[in-house]
């Protein structure tokens, strides 16, 4: 069992979204690709690596048109856009309320932000769901949500955590970030951040249960 954080000298905390705030299912995703792909979509996106244009879609670098058009090549002919963002889309499965609850209770006493790699359809069916299910953005549950997309960079690239610092005005000795993949907190953590690989999703409040 994971113990929980020292919250001592802590005054803002840096989350990731993807299997931090909400579910990710890469299976789900690959099992609905399958559907209307030419090719194992395994070989293509997972957990650990993706074909270029992914991340550069994550940059911003290319237009949901254009990233349509990209991914065509690898589907079945015929296929609708709209069969495209419910597949890709797919990949999102769970927002447990509970986790929003705690942002909202962090906020009180904290500064707390969001640092994502995430593309513009992503964040449109996120907010979609947000809005509709508690009413209110994703934006809304931070003092500000940073983007991969609309930064033009992605972690864990150094200068998306020097931009987010030098924006938010934060000190990294008083900053904790948390994410799912080590090489995003190995980043963070050389630029002097308290920091937590969260390798079970559903141990975020118990890490943070002292906060």
């Amino acid at each position: 069992m994971p113990q929980p954080l020292d919250p001592t000298g802590i005054r803002a905390i840096i989350f990731d979204i993807g299997n931090v705030l909400i579910d990710i299912d890469y299976d789900v995703m690959v099992a609905e690709f399958k559907k209307i792909a030419k090719y194992d979509f395994r070989e293509i996106i997972n957990y650990t690596h993706q074909e270029s244009f992914f991340d550069l879609f994550e940059k911003g670098k290319i237009t949901v048109p254009g990233f349509h058009n990209t991914l065509r090549k690898y589907l079945a002919e015929g296929i609708s856009d709209e069969e495209i963002v419910h597949a890709w889309n797919s990949i999102l499965v769970s927002y447990p309320s509970q986790k929003f609850e705690l942002l909202q209770r962090l906020r009180i006493k904290y500064k707390i932000y969001a640092l994502s790699n995430i593309n513009a359809l992503h964040l449109e069916g996120i907010d979609n769901y947000m809005t509709a299910a508690f009413g209110v953005d994703m934006r809304s549950y931070f003092d500000h949500a940073y983007y991969s997309h609309e930064m033009g960079l992605r972690k864990p690239e150094t200068e998306i955590y020097q931009a987010v610092i030098t924006n938010a005005g934060l000190d990294p000795a008083h900053t904790l970030f948390i994410d799912d993949k080590s090489e995003n907190t190995e980043a963070a953590a050389a630029l002097g951040m308290h920091v937590y690989h969260l390798i079970n999703r559903d141990s975020l409040l118990e890490i943070l249960s002292l906060f």
